[in-house]
């Protein structure tokens, strides 16, 4: 292959070299190599012809024509012209230049890595810096999470939007979800959205924001009933209890401090022995340390009559969790006291619409207003929030004892309908 004595300087080649003794140095006024190759070639070509002084050699006599062999690209102005470019490719071709054939990659194209983070991901991240969470919260959280996740086979969060929120919801509709389900369903979801885009996991608004399908006024009148009198009597007087009270104890004592306590399901079901504690007066109560709401973290007076009539024998030898039912996924540990409490009223033939498990701390809330129970008393019994200024800023919560003291009367009246003290002889 010939080498040309060429070289790029600043913005333009030159041609160095020496000819008849003599040595040539000239600019070949361009930067591009291949341009400047053919006009070293044609100069070299004219100074060994006619040993021409090379000072007195001049470009502007060169005559030009358009090559670009990467284009195929072949200009000339003329038979003339034509003939001296043929002879230009043939220099080029004797000093090695080809055509560049484009490079073909046989590589797959890489397809893009996947960035961000998924829902069950950004909930794992919730659970870590909030590890004051319950269990039954933790439980219930991750559910929702992972039934939602896979319905949308698990898509990065910062791609989940408000359609994809709208069809979960059709989806929990087609498989005979109630519209209070759903609602609160997407209520956990939104708190790991709120949750995301505080934390910067996720871009655009929360996707399950104001997405609720029932109004207030709705939830109200779709929500669970509250028993009778006469219907409360006859559940705790039934022979259906009484055997429960031998034969299944952590059922009967559920009861039972449902109603007199007017504790959610969840409450009761995990509550532990360490939970029972006395003031320094003597008051026996139940701390409740973990609950739905933060007006749920209370302190709940009971009288020394339930220790008496059979509660101090139940929780004696029991080391921690007092009650044998156990938290599963999705369900919390009151599922199964609910199943069968809904066989109890079936066998009573108690069957008005909306009477669950909960339609007994309505009835206990109900009762103690009936009673003249003051509100700020009953809400903080019953676990309650107090929205109000005067309450949150300008006042303490009752003591165990003050507490105790406002509902004594009412908390009697309770134990009687529950058949711990008797009323016939």
């Amino acid at each position: 292959m010939l080498n040309l004595p060429i070289y790029l300087r600043g913005s333009s080649y030159y041609l160095h070299t020496r000819v008849a003794g003599k040595q040539l140095k000239r600019s070949l006024q361009t930067k591009d190599k291949k341009t400047a190759i053919i006009r070293a070639v044609r100069m070299m070509e004219f100074i060994l012809s006619k040993i021409v002084n090379p000072d007195s050699f001049d470009l502007s006599n060169v005559r030009k024509y358009e090559i670009d062999i990467s284009k195929g690209i072949y200009r000339a102005d003329g038979p003339e012209d034509h003939q001296m470019m043929m002879e230009a490719l043939k220099s080029i071709k004797g000093i090695g230049i080809s055509q560049v054939e484009p490079e073909t990659s046989t590589e797959k194209p890489q397809q893009k890595k996947k960035t961000g983070l998924t829902m069950p991901e950004v909930l794992e991240k919730l659970f870590l810096v909030k590890p004051h969470l319950s269990q039954a919260t933790i439980l219930s959280y991750r559910k929702a999470v992972t039934e939602f996740s896979q319905f949308l086979k698990n898509p990065m969060i910062s791609n989940i939007g408000k359609i994809d929120v709208t069809k979960y919801q059709e989806y929990l509709a087609n498989k005979g979800n109630t519209s209070r389900t759903i609602d609160n369903k997407i209520s956990v979801l939104g708190s790991i959205f709120n949750f995301a885009v505080t934390q910067g996991y996720m871009f655009s608004d929360n996707p399950a924001k104001e997405r609720k399908l029932l109004s207030n006024k709705e939830k109200k009148r779709t929500g669970y009933a509250i028993f009778q009198r006469s219907e409360i009597t006859e559940i705790f007087d039934s022979a259906f209890l009484k055997t429960a009270k031998q034969d299944d104890p952590d059922y009967y004592w559920t009861l039972v401090l449902g109603l007199i306590t007017g504790c959610r399901i969840s409450e009761i079901t995990s509550l532990t022995k360490q939970q029972f504690k006395v003031t320094e007066s003597g008051i026996r109560y139940i701390k409740i340390n973990d609950s739905k709401t933060q007006a749920g973290v209370r302190s709940i007076p009971i009288s020394d009559r339930l220790f008496i009539n059979g509660l101090e024998d139940f929780i004696a030898d029991k080391e921690e969790q007092i009650f044998k039912y156990k938290l599963r996924l999705g369900k919390g540990s009151g599922n199964a006291v609910g199943k069968k409490f809904k066989r109890h009223l079936e066998e009573l033939g108690i069957d008005r619409p909306k009477l669950v498990f909960h339609s007994l701390r309505k009835f206990c809330n109900d009762f103690l207003k009936n009673t003249g129970i003051p509100y700020e008393a009953r809400c903080q019994y019953i676990g309650h929030e107090i929205d109000d200024i005067n309450n949150t800023f300008y006042s303490n919560e009752f003591t165990v004892e003050m507490l105790a003291e406002i509902l004594k009367k009412s908390l009697f009246q309770l134990e009687m309908m529950a058949g711990l003290i008797r009323t016939k002889f």
